[in-house]
């Protein structure tokens, strides 16, 4: 399998949880990682977990102003990039009768724009990465349909329909396009909703990131499409 070693990467959503998990899997193939998210502490400390690997942009990737300046750094920083994850997002738990239009503009910019937007600015820097790659992470929530989460379900949906568009029309690039759909996974974003769910019952963002890697390191000619990734123990 082709190695990953000096490849450039830019993670958003990486200072916890999937996104912190990825951005260290990555480091520890041997990526240069650019690692992005809103809270600057926060993503500073991640930084630092990582080590020489990695380096960090405080940015709210909902605003295409905050994204470009994400990407120009990168490139100036590295000059180029192979690999983009998008696994910023968002998450509202409430019925549909209780969510607000501010709890659905929070999750379809979140979750679906964001894409968007970092896609749109990286395109000049991926097509001339060396094997370039585009994964999101996406959501089980992509594909069926749980109560209480109307916002988040559609902002999903809505995901994985444009991973599966940008993936025909970046085919002819060579560029990959891979959706990676994970169940319930033991992250801070959970715990926020005080679900108590046995740990056994849940994935780590570990299981996550080990796809992620798995997906990267196919040989050219192959190209991961979607992995749904469950908890063994079933579905919650």
């Amino acid at each position: 399998m082709p190695e990953l070693k000096d490849r450039v990467a830019v993670v958003t959503g990486a200072s916890r949880g999937i996104g912190f998990a990825i951005a260290e899997a990555l480091a520890r193939e041997g990526v240069h990682v650019v690692m992005v998210a809103r809270g600057s502490s926060g993503l500073k400390s991640a930084r630092r977990k990582i080590g020489r690997r990695a380096s960090a942009i405080a940015a709210d990737v909902t605003r295409p102003t905050d994204v470009k300046r994400v990407i120009r750094q990168a490139g100036k920083r590295h000059g180029r990039l192979d690999v983009l994850v998008n696994c910023a997002g968002a998450f509202t738990y409430k019925p549909f009768g209780e969510t607000t239009l501010e709890d659905w503009r929070l999750n379809i910019e979140s979750n679906l724009t964001s894409v968007f937007l970092t896609v749109k600015a990286a395109l000049p820097l991926l097509e001339q990465g060396k094997s370039p790659h585009v994964v999101n992470i996406l959501s089980v929530s992509s594909r069926l349909a749980f109560a209480n989460c109307s916002a988040y379900t559609a902002a999903k949906f809505g995901a994985l329909g444009l991973t599966r568009v940008l993936r025909e029309e970046l085919r002819p690039k060579g560029i990959r396009v891979t959706a990676v759909l994970p169940g319930l996974t033991d992250t801070e974003m959970l715990a926020a909703f005080g679900f108590e769910i046995p740990r056994h019952r849940v994935m780590q963002p570990e299981d996550v990131a080990d796809a992620v890697i798995a997906a990267l390191r196919q040989p050219e000619r192959t190209a991961v499409e979607e992995v749904v990734l469950m908890p063994s123990a079933g579905a919650i």
